[in-house]
This record gives structure tokens, sequence and C-alpha cells, in this order.
């Protein structure tokens, strides 16, 4: 065993105390949110439950988008990924409480897919847009979800132990075939709950935005947290300059690759120029969506490619913690952006609720807390995971 290895595991692994609080806060901050939503269902029924499925998919979006960027890093065996790898996995539990939150959605669902009431279905959509072909779905997609979830966390649970030297878990078949389970639920997700609020439209390339949109707000957010975590040992010690460069270049990436298939998107539809592909646009530039259309090209791939292209930005998480925090907040608008219109007061002329704020903090406020307290069941770094010598190696081999 190398002295590397060996230092690795003795240094103490434990997460900084101050998460108990953290956790304690936000789940105060989704009580808060998530009560003033239900009595909104009183008031203003309809809004409440369309900002309710903007916060749904924003934050099931970033449970997934941790849990493929997991598997990711075991597929690429990375450094770049172990830094982050318990930010991942607690993010990844996520998906156990949005089941939970999924009930509200499945109760009002005739608050939003009209489809369900008979509204827009016909002959070529009938045998997809029906309750009995979506209730099975719905089972396909939270089965396949947990069940990754919960073997990719048991297999790394070994890695606290010492039992665990000469007979490391295998991540590599389970994450490839995990990865393409993936990319396939979450593309009909994405239809069954958002491009089907408008039953008459229909795009191929739909999932693969959220794909994008998902894997963006992950890096996003293991960024913020990672930065959060390097104010406290042992992350401090550990976590370098490169491990951010790393993470910058992905962000930078996913930027492009979000853009691209946005754009394509874009093209395809507009070159066809048929009326009932263009309304999606029509309804989403014109009466004020123009604004944040413009918004979103500018602040969610604009601006972010160009500061990410600066090698000292990606260096230093105190300076790009708060691009991180601009994108996360640029894909809850987008999702808004993608949603709202789908409704006819807000087809072509622009409509904002409060609502659609409260219900995603709301939601995001429980998701944050228990994220805090997953993140706190385990230590902070796999100490036992072979590559964490190498860690350490350059984290002492490097300045910032």
């Amino acid at each position: 065993m190398s002295q590397s290895e060996l230092q690795a595991r003795d240094v103490n692994y434990s997460v900084p105390s101050a998460a108990a609080n953290w956790e304690k806060t936000y789940i105060g901050v989704g009580l808060v949110g998530f009560i003033a939503s239900i009595a909104g269902l009183f008031m203003q029924t309809e809004q409440v439950m369309r900002g309710y499925l903007i916060g749904f998919m924003f934050w099931l979006g970033l449970s997934l988008g941790c849990m493929a960027l997991l598997m990711v890093q075991h597929l690429s065996g990375g450094l770049w990924g172990l830094s982050i790898r318990r930010i991942l996995e607690a993010s990844s539990k996520g998906v156990y409480l949005m089941l939970v939150l999924f009930v509200p959605l499945v109760l009002g669902r005739h608050k939003l897919y009209f489809w369900m009431n008979g509204e827009g279905v016909n002959e070529h959509n009938a045998w997809y847009l029906n309750m009995g072909s979506w209730s099975l779905r719905q089972a396909i997609y939270w089965i396949a979800w947990l069940g990754m979830v919960y073997v990719l966390n048991k297999r790394s649970a070994l890695q606290d132990e010492p039992s665990v030297v000469g007979h490391q878990p295998r991540f590599q078949l389970f994450s490839g075939i995990g990865a393409l389970v993936y990319a396939l639920t979450i593309s009909f997700a994405a239809v069954d709950w958002v491009m089907s609020l408008d039953p008459h439209w229909g795009s191929t390339i739909y999932g693969m935005i959220f794909m994008a949109g998902e894997g963006l707000s992950a890096l996003a957010f293991c960024v913020i947290m990672l930065t959060v975590l390097t104010r406290y040992s042992p992350m401090k010690e550990i976590i370098k300059a490169e491990q951010f460069r790393d993470l910058g270049k992905l962000m930078l990436a996913f930027v492009m690759l979000f853009a691209y298939f946005s754009f394509s998107q874009w093209l395809i539809i507009w070159s066809g120029n048929l009326p009932e592909e263009i309304s999606f646009f029509m309804n989403r530039i014109h009466g004020g969506w123009g604004i944040v259309a413009l918004a979103i090209i500018l602040f969610h791939f604009a601006l972010p490619f160009a500061l990410l292209l600066s090698k000292q930005r990606k260096r230093d998480g105190e300076r790009l913690i708060w691009l991180a925090a601009l994108l996360m907040f640029m894909r809850l608008v987008d999702i808004y952006w993608y949603v709202v219109p789908n409704f006819a007061h807000a087809r072509g002329h622009f409509y904002f609720s409060l609502w659609y704020l409260i219900a995603p903090i709301g939601i995001g406020g429980l998701w944050l807390g228990f994220f805090f307290y997953n993140l706190r069941q385990r230590p902070i770094l796999p100490a036992y995971e072979p590559q964490m010598g190498s860690l350490l190696h350059q984290g002492s081999g490097h300045g910032h």
C-alpha cells in the first residue's frame, strides 16, 4: 500500500458541524413555503399548481442530474468527480423526497393537463395521451430512478469501511446501463410532464434539452456546495484549484451543449415553418415573452460562455460560485418559460405570479434540508476509494 493511500485513510472526513444548522434552516424555509402553497390552493389553484410544476421539475431535475453525473464519474474514473461524489450521492437521494412531492401533482393533474379532460386528444395522440399508459410510464420512471439511486449509494457506502480493501465494488457496468436508462426515462418524463401541457405540439429533441439543463444545474450546485465546504476542514486542506478548474471545464461544455440542443430545436422548427410547430416559439417571443427568451440567451449561454473561457475564473471557487448561482436561477427561468406559455391566458402575453416563486422555494427548502440530512450521514469523502491517495497528492502538490 502506498504512502498516499495510507495518508488518505488517516484524515478525518467528517462533514462540518454547521451542516446540521443548514439542515434545520432550510427545512424551516421549506415548510413555510409549502404551507403557503397549500393555503394558495384555495385562492388561486391553477397558478399554484403551475408554480408547483415549475419547482418540481427544477428540484427533481437537480436530483436526476446529480445521479447522472455520478454515473458518468464512475464510468470515467476521473478525479474531478471524486471531490464531489458525496455531494452527488446526497443530491441523488433527493429522488426519494421528490416521489413524495409527486403526489400533489398526481392529485392536481386535471388542473394542468387538459388532455386528461379530453381536450386536444385525437386519433394521432390518443395512443399516448391516455390515463392507462400515462400511469404505467410514471411507475416505470420512479422504479428506475429509485432503483439506480439505491444501488449507487449502497455500493458506494462500502467504501467507508476498511473491509473494502482488496475487493472494491464495481460501478462501471451498472453506470453504463444506468446512464442509458436515465436518458430514456427523462426524455419521456419531460414529454409527459411539460410537453404534454400543449397536446397539439411536439419536438423530438425536447428530452435532450432537459437532460443538458439538468446536467448543467447539477454541476452548478456541486460548485456552490464544494466552494462552501472548502471553507471548513477537511475540505479546506484537500480541495485545490485543480478540482474547480475541472468542474469549470465541464460547466463550459454543458453550457454549450444546452445552447446547441436549444438552437437546434429552434432552427429545425423555424426552417420548417409549419403553423402547428412554430406556434411554440410564437407564443414565447411575443407580448413580453421575448424579453425572457433574450434573458435566457444572454445569461444561460452568452455570459456564462464568455466568463468560463477564463482560466483563472475556473480555478477560483469564490469567483465561480456566483456564476454557478446565476446558472441555477436561469435554469428555473428556463423551466418557467417552457411551462407557463402553454396556457391560454399566457400564450403571447407575458404572465407572472408570485406562486411561481413561492412554490419552488417551498419545494427547494425541503429538498435542501433533506440534502444536508443525507450529506451528514456519511464521511465527506470516500476514504477507501483507491483514488483517494491521488486526490490528496494532487492537493498537496499544487497550490491555489
